[in-house]
């Protein structure tokens, strides 16, 4: 009859927790584990081989170990309701069979806030009193309320889904962009470029969440993405990073200023698009960049580097489309009206007013509107749709 594991609630986890069992490792557990695994490996199966080697006989498996580490989180501590993150083992004696051997466990981080932790665990040869293993588990709780918090906006704990697609995100902790990661973290594992702002902290303690640091004008910034992205895929880039809304007209503008505006609406994207074709998958990804409705839809005298920054990242959108298909990648533009977060966020009330009298739907377009949008742009259904401006104008012309 199958025991019931024991139940550890998160409010009872803590470090310093530990826990027990012995067993008798038989000649039938390791060849039940290799017919189970598939190791037939003559160390463990085979005594003539085995007492030619350097072992003079036979070893148990170190995964078969690892199982037994298995069975201490599962069924011991934490139990029933543990999840596996990570294992990291180590086996620094061989174990013979047939033995009798204590596994031990020990909880030896404890994250109350992210329901996670770790679990040291030693498989101990009783006879010789030598540890055959050192494995540290890494776990996380999903617990009854947990399981309903499934279904709030914010995931606490990474998947261990391996189709969990990668997002890059540029300008994160921006207003906009820190709303895009808190709608996509939900169904997306999500890389943040960020500035001196750090991210929010109830984003940040999300375990599917990376931030880098990044300074765009530095040469080299790719390759911190790269050691972040440790050879997984990237199915999306979002471009929401910009350098600022600068007033005055152009020739008013110093010319740094002016080359900034522009840097960001071509070298970057231009540079993301690379490093994106270099991690996306075989099906291929998208590229969503943030536009503005002040580019080339209706370009401000008033702020004439930044309309000129944002309708060349119009047209680099649209020239790296052809290109970006033959890698089955989109890539579009998200062209909103003034939101009411970042550079825009105290914008007088007046002004508020008289640009919202200009818009037929009486109203600014909102983070949700742009959220929702970008939501679309990412799934499968405009899979077909590239090299094009969404404007968010709300019928304006």
């Amino acid at each position: 009859m199958m025991r019931e594991p024991h139940v550890y609630t998160a409010q009872e986890l803590q470090k310093g927790l530990t826990a027990s069992f012995g067993r008798e490792i038989t000649q039938e557990d390791i060849i039940s584990f290799s017919e189970l695994s598939g190791d037939y490996n003559p160390l463990h199966v085979d005594s003539d081989y085995a007492s030619r080697s350097n072992y003079e006989g036979r070893i148990a498996h170190g995964a078969f170990q690892v199982s037994l580490a298995s069975t201490m989180v599962g069924m011991y501590l934490p139990g029933k309701h543990v999840l596996l993150q990570t294992i990291n083992a180590r086996f620094p004696k061989p174990l013979y069979f047939p033995c009798e051997v204590k596994v031990t466990g020990e909880i030896t981080a404890w994250n109350d806030h992210n329901k996670s932790g770790q679990v040291k665990v030693l498989v101990l040869e009783v006879s010789k009193n030598e540890v055959s293993a050192e494995i540290h588990m890494g776990f996380t709780l999903h617990d009854q309320g947990q399981e309903k918090e499934s279904q709030s906006n914010i995931r606490k704990s990474s998947s261990t889904d391996t189709k969990q697609k990668t997002i890059l995100i540029s300008g994160a902790t921006g207003g906009l962009g820190q709303a895009l990661v808190e709608k996509l973290v939900n169904d997306y594992d999500i890389i943040c470029l960020q500035n001196q702002t750090p991210l929010d902290k109830r984003l940040a303690s999300c375990k599917n969440i990376s931030s880098i640091q990044v300074d765009f004008n530095a040469s080299h910034w790719e390759e911190d993405v790269q050691k972040c992205l440790d050879n997984k895929n990237l199915y999306g880039v979002i471009h929401a990073a910009w350098p600022g809304m600068p007033r005055g007209g152009l020739l008013n503008t110093q010319d740094e200023i002016i080359r900034n505006q522009l840097f960001f609406g071509s070298i970057i994207p231009l540079r993301l698009a690379r490093l994106l074709c270099e991690y996306v998958p075989k099906e291929g990804g998208r590229f969503v960049a943030i536009g503005s409705v002040v580019g080339s839809h209706r370009p401000v005298i008033t702020v004439g580097a930044y309309s000129l920054g944002k309708s060349i990242l119009e047209q680099t959108v649209k020239l790296l489309a052809p290109e970006l298909a033959r890698k089955k990648i989109t890539i579009n533009t998200i062209s909103p009206t003034a939101l009411p977060v970042g550079i825009n966020k105290h914008i007088p009330e007046r002004q508020r007013m008289m640009e919202t009298a200009q818009i037929p739907m009486g109203r600014l377009c909102a983070t949700d509107d742009v959220v929702n949008t970008m939501d679309y742009l990412l799934s499968e259904k405009a899979a077909f749709l590239s090299g094009q401006v969404l404007t968010l104008a709300g019928g304006q012309l």
